[in-house]
Formats: structure tokens, sequence, C-alpha cells
């Protein structure tokens, strides 16, 4: 009998349309993206899954991967609200949602559609307060910053975010940024770390973060990881 892992991983791949490589390594034959099976050698910008996340996050996995090589509805920010939410709530959609699943953080933000924009239709099986919750943001303690230059000036870290996998929400992000603002005015910036197995970044960087430095890679069990781009964007 195979083993696991990554047999249950390739079964799932070739059923949505990768194609086989060389050495557990799969890619979509419309999208290019490209998944590998850790551990082992990858390129920039591929899928890297390691046994032990597929065995714990395997619905979530098998979400985002869909979501990365198929069509998604737009979903347009100006359509919904920002609202502060509850740990559970943000716990319950990340769980689900975000590969790595529900971060803690010291606050919690949920981007819902307001009653007022329910004719779009727009539907989601998680609700907050009644409302349909498409996407759901956790961020950490500010703190006074140190650097060289910056000085007292209040940084922020964005822990987390994920969107509903069935949609694309266009200005989401820049959304869920301006309403921590609003929430917190003394804030000069917002960091985030993105991990280099799963993103390279660019969704990140095309609303105006910065790449600031890199953190080093760490042992997960039998492999070493590639670490995390360290971004940081200033209001």
């Amino acid at each position: 009998m195979p083993k696991e892992f990554p047999h249950t991983l390739a079964h799932f791949l070739l059923s949505i349309g990768f194609q086989s490589m060389c050495g557990d390594l799969w890619q979509h034959e419309e999208s290019k993206v490209r998944v590998k099976a850790m551990p082992g050698e990858s390129q920039e910008g591929d899928i890297c899954i390691g046994e032990d996340q597929w065995l714990m996050r395997r619905s979530s996995i098998e979400k985002h991967i869909i979501a990365r090589v198929k069509s998604l509805r737009s979903v347009f920010a100006r359509d919904t609200r920002i609202v502060p939410i509850d740990a559970e709530t943000a716990r319950e959609f990340l769980d689900k949602e975000h590969v790595k699943g529900f971060l803690k953080g010291s606050s919690y933000l949920g981007c819902i559609v307001p009653p007022h924009r329910v004719f779009r239709g727009i539907e989601s099986s998680y609700t907050y307060e009644g409302h349909p919750l498409l996407a759901v943001a956790v961020f950490g303690k500010s703190i006074k910053m140190k650097e060289a230059g910056l000085e007292g000036c209040h940084s922020g870290e964005l822990v987390e975010i994920a969107t509903l996998s069935s949609i694309r929400l266009v200005g989401g992000l820049t959304k869920f940024l301006q309403a921590y603002k609003d929430l917190h005015p003394e804030t000069h910036n917002v960091m985030t770390y993105v991990d280099k197995e799963w993103n390279k970044g660019k969704g990140f960087l095309a609303v105006g973060f910065a790449k600031i430095g890199e953190t080093a890679p760490i042992q997960l069990g039998n492999r070493m990881n590639k670490g995390n781009l360290k971004l940081r964007y200033v209001y």
C-alpha cells in the first residue's frame, strides 16, 4: 500500500489538472502553478508541502491550491465593511481557510457584507452577527520602534490574513490596512512576514509593502524550510 504522503497529495493534484513531473513535483497545465512535496529541491515560486503540513492541514491546503488554479468570482472591497470581530469567529474562519490555521493576535478584523449590499448576492458559509463573512485579518500588538530613523514610531504587525477560498476580494488587503489605521491612528507602519514556501509576496508588494529583509530558514522535522520575506507597509 502506498504511503499516505505524498500519494494522497499526488492523487488530489492529478484530479484538478496537474501533471506529474520528476521527483514528487507537479505542474498545473494551464496556470503553470507548481507544487513540490518536501523534502527535496524546489524552485522559487513553488508551493512546498511537507508531510506534517499535509496530514494536519489537508483541507485548507486543498482549498488554497484550487484557488490558485481556477477562476474565482471577484468581489470588490467597496461592497464590504471591515469590523472588529472576536477571536472565536476568527478561529472558526482561519482554521478552515488559512493553510497555517488560526494564529493568536491582539486584534481581529473581519470583512463582512453589510445589509445594503446583500443584493449583490455575495454569500459565505461563515457569518458574523448575521452578516456573510468573507475574510479575516489578525493583527499583533503594536510596538515602539528602535530602528535608526524610525525611533519611537508605532509599528503594528499583520500576523495573518485569509479570504474565503471561493472568491477574489479585490482591494481587500488595502481596506484591512486602512481599517487598522482608523482604529489605531498613531500607527506609522505595519510589518508582516510572508512564508516563501507558499507565497512570493506579490499581492503585498502590489499594494505598497516593501521588502526590508528575510528571515533565516529553520528546521522543520526532517527538512529546512525557506524562511520568510519581511515586508513593511508605511502609511
